[in-house]
């Protein structure tokens, strides 16, 4: 499976941000990182699954999913740290 972005994203970041729930597995950064790819240590089998974003990734210009792109940096820091993430859903079919 790959992700394809429009422009180049850190190679840690998606490499610790990115993950497909519940498939063991490995993933690699490619195309001068404008690619993410998964593959399962067993083949795919027909059925749902999900793709879970942390919403930490973000571009090299520091946008993120879910937070305006220009934030003001001196606002106060909260003392939670929380994870949110983004699941995007997929399906694979069966032969």
């Amino acid at each position: 499976m790959y992700v394809v972005f429009p422009k180049p994203l850190d190679y840690a970041l998606l490499m610790r941000l990115v993950e497909v729930s519940g498939v063991a597995g490995a993933a690699a950064v490619e195309r001068n990182e404008t690619q993410w790819r998964f593959t399962p240590s067993q083949p795919w089998r027909a059925g749902d699954y999900t793709l879970k974003i942390d919403n930490a990734l973000e571009d090299l210009a520091g946008n993120r999913i879910g937070r305006p792109f220009d934030v003001d940096t001196f606002e106060r820091v909260s003392e939670h740290l929380t994870s949110q993430t983004t699941s995007l859903p997929f399906r694979v079919h069966g032969n």
